[in-house]
């Protein structure tokens, strides 16, 4: 994880994720160390190197025509459940015919081995879209030009847009171009693995009722609830504690541990280049376990948890915060501040539940938001403790303190109610759009206890591309009735600079209403990524 600061001073702002130049690759990047790879500076780039206003110098890239070298992606559609293929299995479906190929691309290697290119091929601009409406399709891609249409998948567990630790493992596919077409001329081929920053970001945290039981009063203590491996489905029965929408209950899911991966939930959040998590209920001396209810307090060693996983900031404005009044919110910050963890969205006054959390990443700022659009909770005062409401003034305000401090600005709501549903409500759909002409660039949302619809779109082509996430479902919450309750996602981010490039999602599941654990995506984790996509607005 990175190191978090909070800025006191206010710095120049830079708006949206558009437009950010590539940059020269810092030394002992992967990039700067493999001769010939684009992004590198290649001897095919104009020498014309401009210095930005930071003092980096910009690399125009190869220009048309000219001889190239450059890393690869193998990308599928952005809603497409792969995850990714060997060396082995890749150069199969080149060779087959199977994977859509840029014209232009002269040779392909992978693993040091040649790949036999089929003869037919496609202008390398139009594989997104194409691929947005191709289910199941492949295609290579140079990295310049992946965007949120399409995913990049793993070769032999490498990935560009990965965490900080995939990132360093060896990637094995190159391609060269005798002739570079326009298309794929300067930053199109470019990579620099020091340009990605990936945020993680986990649902609804009440680490109370069964989480608590687990971890306290049966002692397997707090580490145990995230270091979850991967689990299987073993069968789905229906639970009749509620009615249901049937009146015949809800299904439940029966689930057991592989024994593999253990580990796998921890380290894909402390690996991100920033975590933030969704923390909704009060932490506080002399906590209550409750087994039963909807009035929450939570341990004070959670936080030393949060810490420990390496995740860099809280959302603290939701419906629970306040279940033990002012006094509650006052020592959530406090044993916040005390672990070291940055939060948002709620604090002594106002002032406070405003304040954004920044993270800085390799010299990009990001500003977190938070705000309670459930009006569930005390809304903070000029003098009183509350979390932060959304209207339109504070938004505005909100933004403006954010956008004078960081690059990026990611809103983390509690909102589209009611609870218990996936698709985006009207006002939710109102609220995204309003928000993002405040300025924010992307929104992280939580509360409904479902994993529910996210959009990406372009509200401003010049700005780039938009994620705004309703909710990823439980995290540590502790809610087994349901089958939708069991189950979530957790979302991964990946930037290119300030570009949005990536928005990937992994399912799990919550095992004994306590500990996530991450589950296939391709069988058992089917049903919770429906339940998301069916509602969703992607390009």
């Amino acid at each position: 994880m990175v190191g978090v600061v909070i800025v006191a001073v206010a710095v120049i702002a830079l708006s949206g994720h558009g437009g950010t130049a590539a940059t020269a690759s810092a030394a002992g990047s992967p990039a700067a160390s493999a001769p010939g790879i684009a992004g590198a500076a290649p001897a095919s780039a104009s020498s014309a190197l401009s210095p930005t206003a930071s003092g980096a110098v910009v690399v125009p890239g190869p220009v048309a025509g000219s001889a190239a070298t450059f890393q690869l992606a193998l990308v599928a559609p952005n809603d497409d459940f792969r995850a990714g293929y060997t060396s082995a299995q890749v150069a199969a479906l080149v060779k087959s015919g199977k994977v859509r190929i840029p014209c232009g691309l002269t040779s392909a290697s992978i693993a040091g081995a040649a790949v036999t290119l089929p003869a037919a091929c496609m202008k390398a601009t139009s594989i997104p879209a194409l691929l947005a409406k191709t289910a199941g399709a492949l295609a290579l891609l140079p990295p310049g030009l992946v965007d949120p249409r399409v995913k990049a998948l793993t070769i032999d567990g490498a990935d560009l847009f990965g965490n900080t630790v995939i990132r360093k493992r060896a990637y094995p596919l190159t391609g060269t171009s005798d002739a570079l077409p326009a298309e794929m001329a300067g930053a199109a081929t470019l990579y620099d693995a020091n340009d990605i920053r990936t945020i993680v970001s986990t649902g609804d945290t009440c680490p109370d009722r069964d989480v608590s039981l687990w971890a306290v009063v049966k002692s397997k203590g707090w580490d145990w609830t995230l270091k979850g491996g991967t689990a299987r489905y073993t069968g789905v029965h229906m639970d009749r504690q509620f009615d249901g929408p049937a009146g015949n209950g809800w299904p439940v899911v029966t689930a057991v541990r592989t024994g593999t991966g253990i580990g796998g939930v921890w380290s894909m959040i402390h690996d991100a280049d920033i975590a933030v998590n969704d923390f909704e209920c009060p932490t506080v001396a002399g906590f209550t376990q409750h087994n039963s209810g909807t009035y929450f307090t939570i341990d004070p060693r959670v936080m030393g948890l949060m810490k420990r996983v390496g995740m860099d900031v809280l959302s603290l404005a939701s419906n629970h915060i306040t279940d033990l009044g002012t006094d509650g919110i006052l020592q959530t910050v406090k044993h916040a501040d005390a672990a070291g963890v940055l939060h948002a969205g709620a604090g002594k006054n106002i002032a406070a539940a405003m304040k954004p959390a920044i993270v800085n990443v390799r010299g990009l700022r990001f500003a977190i938001l938070s705000w309670d659009a459930t009006g569930q909770s005390r809304s903070a005062t000029p003098t009183l403790a509350g979390s932060l409401r959304p209207t339109a003034a504070n938004v505005k305000k909100a933004v403006a303190l954010a956008r004078k401090q960081a690059d990026i600005v990611i809103a983390m709501p509690q909102w589209n109610w009611p609870e218990y549903s996936a698709p985006f409500a009207k006002i939710a759909l109102q609220q995204r759009d309003a928000w993002f002409a405040a300025g924010v660039d992307d929104i992280l949302g939580s509360g409904t206890h479902w994993a529910g619809a996210i959009s990406v779109t372009r509200p401003d082509p010049a700005k780039g591309w938009r994620v705004a996430v309703t909710s990823h479902g439980n995290f540590l919450f502790g809610q087994s009735w349901s089958r939708q309750t069991q189950e979530g996602l957790i979302y991964e981010l990946a930037f290119r600079g300030k570009d949005l490039v990536q928005v990937r999602f992994h399912p799990y599941i919550v095992m004994d209403s306590a500990q996530p654990s991450l589950t296939d995506p391709q069988t058992d984790g089917v049903f919770i990524q429906k339940q998301m996509l069916s509602s969703s607005y992607l390009p």
